[in-house]
């Protein structure tokens, strides 16, 4: 649960344009890494060594993996371990980005171990190592826009990307959230917490990317944009939500009661106040997240 963050790590460092970023989100899922990118990562081989290799595979009709070992610089059960190993979202991202010329394997590889080093990620690729930190990584995802988060937002938003990734996918990027008092909605639902403190939540799609979000969800081809679309948008709401107030009680014994969810089609959405706009781009459309404190 860190990899999601990577990218807008990148954007903050201005070493990759919003296009481009969103570009590798929609690429990675339909590609594969090569063996040189993942020996790098996994700290068998260096940038140089691949380059040998690269260089040596121009002339020479051989897998990479095969001159790896020809070279001394990987052993055959290390190649077989890469080949079989799950692939970090964060690098297939990556290597699209150097595929499509926007970083070098130099560049990803000094901004991987800079972000490791910044967010305290002891054990790069190990998620389930890594669950501790991901309140440090939400805080510098927020440090724009709030510099001291409320602790019950920061309970908010780690089970809400733990939902994301259980129930929808992994392969997505939290843009840096901002300030509003007005939101024009497409097709939103919304749902208020009540309790010792209040908090409302609107989920606003655009139709295409609420008809995708719901056949993830669903595990089910939705085709159009109709009542089970939108009941599946609500389920995940619900879920959210319930969620959180079952933490929030069993952690803090803090009764919260939740209202049933609300439509919110084509509405001006307006406050006196600031509301939070937190934007979660996936390969299929942005899922925008507003949060009324």
């Amino acid at each position: 649960m860190y990899s999601q963050f990577f990218g807008n790590y990148l954007l903050s460092k201005q070493a990759v344009t919003k296009e481009q970023l969103i570009l590798a989100i929609e690429e990675q899922h339909i590609r594969h890494l090569k063996v040189g990118t993942l020996a790098i990562h996994a700290g068998l081989m260096t940038t140089e060594q691949v380059d040998q290799v690269l260089m040596r595979q121009a002339h020479e009709n051989k897998r990479f993996g095969e001159l790896a070992v020809d070279a001394g610089f990987l052993t055959k059960e290390q190649v077989m371990t890469l080949l079989h190993e799950q692939i970090p979202i964060y690098l297939l991202i990556g290597e699209r980005l150097v595929a499509n010329g926007a970083l070098t394997d130099a560049q990803l590889e000094e901004l991987i171990l800079s972000y490791q080093k910044e967010n305290e990620l002891s054990k790069w690729m190990d998620d389930s190592a890594q669950t501790k930190n991901l309140d440090t990584l939400i805080r510098n995802l927020f440090l724009v826009t709030i510099s001291d988060i409320p602790d019950f937002l920061l309970q908010y938003l780690s089970v809400l990307f733990h939902n994301l990734v259980r129930l929808i996918g992994e392969d997505f990027l939290p843009l840096n959230p901002v300030l509003c008092t007005e939101y024009v909605t497409n097709h939103c639902s919304a749902q208020i917490i009540n309790g010792d403190f209040s908090l409302t939540s609107y989920f606003d799609f655009e139709e295409d990317t609420a008809i995708a979000f719901a056949s993830r969800y669903a595990n089910e081809e939705f085709k159009e944009y109709d009542a089970y679309v939108r009941s599946s948008m609500e389920d995940f709401m619900n879920i959210q939500n319930g969620l959180f107030c079952v933490n929030v009680s069993n952690e803090k014994s803090i009764e919260l009661s939740l209202n049933a969810p609300s439509v919110f089609d084509n509405t001006l959405i307006s406050y006196t106040s600031d509301m939070i706009h937190l934007p979660i781009i996936y390969p299929f459309g942005t899922l925008n997240i507003l949060i009324k404190l």
